[in-house]
């Protein structure tokens, strides 16, 4: 095994100049104080807020959530969103490069919010802070226009960042693993000040890894800084900021398949090593991440609480790489190349600010919440496309020699869009929850091109103007274990398609309706919930009949998602930890010129079940031992890139595992096994030319963790 790398040298002095403050907290003596959000304690969340501003418990939300918690992130060791969202109910994720990926559930893309502000466009393909700066990550599938504006339907993340705590507490771990993969992270966290007022946190992690296959390599550097202060009794002030650098040498795309179709029409995807890379090694990309957040919440009395919160979010991408423009030629070996070079710049911000609290009416105490929030996307960048290779030995990659590849185009993008929202809970009855609400949106998005382009004036795109979107829900409480619910979500998407009149298409509408039950059992410790679906998105770009020969669209597309899934999450035995989901799924055109009848979403399974189970046992001469033990599972899909009937994936079982010791009350070990089988599989299949992934060979992870 070789020696840690340098990067991670300095974390680790920081490391251990940070031990010895654990011996002083003791002696800190602290005036009274008040935990505001301490996490939650195992995989069941007590509260989430991604399906309103104010946190709920899930059987009081009456849509299908589910929450990854700091215990399962770190139990699972996840360091990236791919593998924390890989282990949500409903969520498929798919491999676009090295670093980054896209996340679907119920046959769609999914949103994000950053602490409950919105982002548009910035779950995917995006590229995101590692999983160290996170308490937790809720996740809303289904239309969640109501509190994020515009958006497909799949769904939202809310990425809740970790805040600074009352008392001093300082953890830190350290890891080797497969391919050459190191990694350290420290959190330490406390009053700043004699009176407690004054709170700060700070994150730091670093990791150095290479893949299982040949070539690439990675170096992840991440640090945030956060403070709290109580202004005064009732007004807290918080301040964080967040920084990420990651560079990638020889990033990578994914393989090609066959360039011959075989009986059945498909393009065979290749039989070859695991650790394949085919680009040249002179590719790089790089990633460079800050963001700047900023809230101050006030108890109004009454029970109200107001609530402003913003972000400032600002990242560079660079790449310059070559990848596979055909397939591979199975007679003679040899294959096609292009390549590269891009250089971008995004800048979010976001604006969200609300009240909520309870009112009375008839005779009863009910819950509102009126708000509004705003954001502005800025994407501007250059690119240049270079030499292709043509007819290059797979096997042989020395010839593809580095270009100079010059910029010779440019462009700027700009969505901006705003809008106010409200939510009542009115309380029927005893056991009856009705929920009512309601958004009004203005968006618009605008391009154009800036050099080394020919520059041109802003162009209008996509555009909409107090549009409303309605929510309802019902809760019915049967009993102290069991509510009953159903619900109503409206879908909202602006569309840029020409009408053959000169205008552009109205905005894609929808709905979903969606039933179910949620329970709790053992003292609220295990919670379980089934989910009914029907989703349909119309109003889709439809090919006019009347203009076969020009790009004219009309009103008249229509899809369907359809489906049910089942979650269990929470401790059912004392020691025993899980969180389990199956999810069928269906989609397909109701009306579509060229589709009709057939899948929409193509690249989604049909059958999804997901299982990670983690004992820790009590007491007796096996004390702090702990296994873990989890499965994912899912049914054939086809092309991520849209290639209808040209690459297929067939169904797969991923087995992973852990074992871990808690040496004493401070000190952890703990050895996480990925594919335990050594399953032979592809991830995800994109083209007949490239982005087709092998899933990971078995691998496996040592960790010391430390905590004060």
């Amino acid at each position: 095994m070789l020696l840690p790398p340098r990067a991670l040298l300095p974390l680790a002095v920081t490391l251990s100049m940070l031990a010895p403050l654990a011996a002083q907290a003791d002696d800190l003596e602290l005036s009274e104080i008040h935990v505001r959000d301490a996490g939650d304690s195992g995989y069941k969340a007590g509260k989430a807020s991604v399906a309103s501003k104010v946190a709920l418990t899930p059987r009081e939300i009456p849509e299908s959530i589910s929450v990854l918690t700091r215990q399962q992130m770190d139990d699972q060791n996840m360091v990236g969103m791919e593998q924390a969202l890989q282990q949500v109910t409903g969520v498929n994720v798919i491999a676009n490069d090295t670093l980054s990926h896209q996340y679907y559930a119920r046959g769609y893309a999914l949103g994000v919010m950053y602490d409950g502000i919105p982002s548009y466009n910035g779950m995917t393909p995006s590229h995101h802070f590692d999983l160290a700066l996170y308490e937790r990550i809720e996740v809303l599938r289904g239309p969640a226009g109501l509190m994020r504006g515009v958006g497909e339907p799949g769904g939202s993340v809310n990425l809740v960042k970790k805040k600074p705590q009352e008392r001093f507490g300082l953890s830190w771990k350290t890891s080797a693993g497969s391919w050459d993969n190191y990694r350290a992270e420290a959190d330490v966290t406390g009053p700043l000040s004699q009176d407690g007022r004054l709170r700060g946190r700070l994150v730091m992690a670093g990791q150095a890894q290479r893949y299982f296959y040949e070539q690439t390599d990675s170096d992840k550097w991440l640090g945030m800084a956060a403070l709290d202060y109580d202004l005064g009794a009732d007004t807290l002030l918080s301040l964080s900021y967040s920084q990420q650098d990651q560079e990638v040498v020889a990033p990578w795309s994914g393989l090609p398949a066959s360039s011959v179709a075989g009986a059945d029409g498909y393009f065979p995807l290749l039989d070859v090593s695991r650790s394949t890379f085919n680009a040249p090694g002179w590719g790089g990309m790089r990633y460079d991440t800050r963001e700047l957040a900023l809230a101050l919440e006030h108890r109004l009395g009454n029970g109200w609480v107001a609530r402003l919160a913003a972000n400032h979010r600002v990242q560079n991408l660079y790449y310059k790489y070559a990848y596979t423009s055909s397939g591979l030629d199975p007679l003679t070996g040899r294959i096609d190349y292009s390549s590269f070079r891009g250089d971008y710049d995004y800048s979010r911000d976001g604006l969200d600010l609300y009240a909520s609290g309870p009112f009375e009416l008839l005779g009863r105490s009910h819950q509102l919440t009126l708000g509004a929030n705003a954001e502005r996307y800025n994407s501007e960048g250059r690119s240049g496309r270079g030499p292709g290779y043509s007819q290059t030995l797979f096997d042989d990659v020395r010839g593809l020699a580095e270009p100079f590849i010059a910029y010779t185009s440019g462009s700027e993008n700009e969505t901006t869009q705003h809008g106010f929202y409200s939510q009542a809970r009115f309380s029927l009855a005893e056991p009856l929850t009705l929920v009512l609400g309601g958004r009004t949106t203005d968006f618009r998005n605008e391009r154009r091109n800036i050099a080394p382009s020919a520059p041109t004036a802003w162009t209008p795109g996509a555009k909409a103007s107090g549009e409303f979107t309605p929510y309802g829900g019902l809760l019915y409480e049967l009993n102290r274990h069991i509510t009953l619910y159903g619900s109503y979500t409206d879908i909202f998407v602006p569309q840029t398609q020409s009408k053959a009149d000169g205008g552009v298409l109205d905005p894609r509408i929808g709905r979903q309706y969606e039933v179910g039950g949620k329970s709790a059992w053992f003292d609220e410790r295990l919670a379980v919930s089934l989910a009914w679906f029907d989703l349909q998105d119309k109003n889709r770009a439809y090919a006019d009949p009347d203009y076969p020969t020009q790009s004219f669209y009309l009103n008249a597309g229509r899809v369907q998602s359809r489906g049910w899934e089942v979650e269990v999450v929470g401790r059912p035995l004392a020691g025993l930890e899980l969180m389990a989901g199956y999810t069928r799924l269906t989609t397909r055109y109701l009306k579509d010129r060229n589709n009709e009848g057939l899948t929409y979403s193509i690249q989604t399974p049909k059958h999804q079940f997901k299982l990670w189970s983690h004992y820790a046992i009590q007491g007796g001469a096996l004390d702090g031992l702990s296994l873990g033990l989890g499965v994912l599972a899912n049914s054939a899909v086809q092309s991520s890139r849209g290639w209808r009937d040209e690459v297929a994936n067939s169904g797969h079982a991923v087995l992973n595992g852990r074992i871990g010791y808690r040496i004493d009350e401070h000190y952890s070990i703990g050895l996480n096994a990925n594919n335990l089988l050594d399953r032979r599989y592809y991830a995800s299949v994109g083209t007949p030319n490239i982005y087709n992934f092998y899933g990971e060979p078995r691998n496996l992870a040592l960790t010391l963790s430390a905590s004060y």
